[in-house]
């Protein structure tokens, strides 16, 4: 597929590509007037170097555009937007050169306040792999997170939770593995290196996910 260059300061929903398929989901919170989301997704080992969320809905004249930032290979932010229902959220990804890398779409309600954790998966417009995100009430960052280990090492993996006004919030969070294969984690974070290769270590929280990248050498 060819690549299109993207513009930052104007852009609009008529030129998307290749969106994944859109499913309705309801998203609920208590609150008045207007929904927060946290929107989160891990870009690292992709070229992602910025990430666009545009939202549209029939009584929202004008589409709202957002830029969440992307550090140490995770895009994040919260977003705010008028409470009700049908809002099509439209993530986009671009690397350093503002080309579009991904694209993807989830059309829900927002309910006032704070909102449930649902996910978007957005589909590669180049080589590479897709990125799933996650947008809800919480956020999950695993850190550390890349790391190397020796087979047979292990490491302890660190979840820090944020409510959707970037408070810190505790809770336990579940962890799992990728590929098994490459390295496990047990129920408190430590990883365990099995194999040669690379595994994302996940952390989820409440639906809300961060995961770490942890390469594994023989």
């Amino acid at each position: 597929m060819s690549r299109k260059q993207a513009s930052f300061i104007s852009i609009t929903l008529a030129g998307l590509l290749a969106l994944t398929s859109c499913g309705r989901q309801t998203a609920v919170g208590p609150g008045s007037g207007e929904g927060t989301l946290v929107i989160r997704a891990d870009v690292s080992g992709t070229a992602v170097a910025t990430v666009v969320v545009n939202v549209a809905a029939p009584d929202i004249p004008t589409p709202l555009v957002f830029n969440l930032p992307v550090t140490d290979g995770v895009a994040a932010g919260a977003i705010t937007l008028p409470a009700g229902s049908h809002r099509t959220i439209t993530i986009r990804a671009f690397d350093a050169g503002g080309i579009e890398t991904h694209a993807g779409s989830v059309t829900l309600d927002v309910a006032p306040g704070s909102n449930q954790t649902i996910s978007a998966v957005l589909t590669p417009l180049t080589d590479d792999v897709s990125i799933t995100v996650t947008l809800g009430r919480y956020g999950v960052t695993v850190t550390p997170s890349p790391d190397t280990l020796a087979i047979g090492r292990t490491l302890q993996l660190t979840a820090s939770i944020t409510d959707w006004n970037g408070n810190p919030t505790t809770g336990t969070v579940s962890w799992g593995t990728n590929d098994p294969a490459v390295a496990r984690v047990d129920g408190s974070g430590l990883v365990t290196a099995v194999g040669a290769g690379t595994a994302a270590i996940v952390g989820t929280f409440q639906g809300a996910a961060g995961a770490a990248a942890v390469t594994v050498t023989p």
